[in-house]
């Protein structure tokens, strides 16, 4: 577990299912074009679904809190079929703590479990207008991989721009 200030991030176990749910749903709601999914394909997803995205062994998802209350989220997905690339995926922050170098526990969090893991290829993209992303991933050192055109679940299409980082 890091800790920042009165902020910390852990990694959400099967008991936390519920909080995860309810702060990935809360991340759809207000930033529908920032994410791969929409709110509505989420919320109707199985309970189980929830589970099984917290307890795989080759995933991670985390828990980012001011003092007890979830305030942000993000995620970490190990490519089934090559175990040394992992995608990192799914970050928010709610707006009243943006701006705070959170970001980095995000990053920090993924990144030590990914090099636990023995990934050794990470990769993350983000939408051309979320210029925060690209700012926190090049802090980070990722570099350009690829842009491809996507339409997001608001409905608007714009480029999804792909980067890696070796670790």
């Amino acid at each position: 577990m890091s800790t920042y200030a009165n902020y910390s991030i852990r990694q959400f176990a099967a008991e936390d299912v519920a909080a995860y749910k309810r702060i990935r749903l809360e991340a759809l709601a207000t930033e529908p074009g920032m994410f791969g999914n929409s709110h509505a394909m989420e919320a109707a997803m199985p309970h189980q679904d929830w589970v099984n995205r917290i307890v795989h062994p080759e995933h991670a998802r985390f828990g980012l809190y001011c003092n007890d209350e979830l305030i942000g989220l993000t995620a970490i997905i190990i490519n089934a079929e090559n175990p040394a690339e992992a995608y990192m995926t799914q970050s928010y922050i709610r707006k009243a703590h943006r701006g705070k170098g959170l970001s980095a526990m995000l990053y920090d969090a993924r990144i030590v479990w990914a090099k636990a893991k023995g990934v050794k290829l990470l990769t993350i993209s983000h939408r051309k207008s979320n210029l925060a992303s690209k700012a926190a991933n090049q802090h980070y050192g990722f570099v350009y991989h690829h842009t491809e055109s996507r339409t997001w679940p608001d409905g608007v299409t714009e480029d999804n721009i792909h980067y890696t980082l070796h670790i």
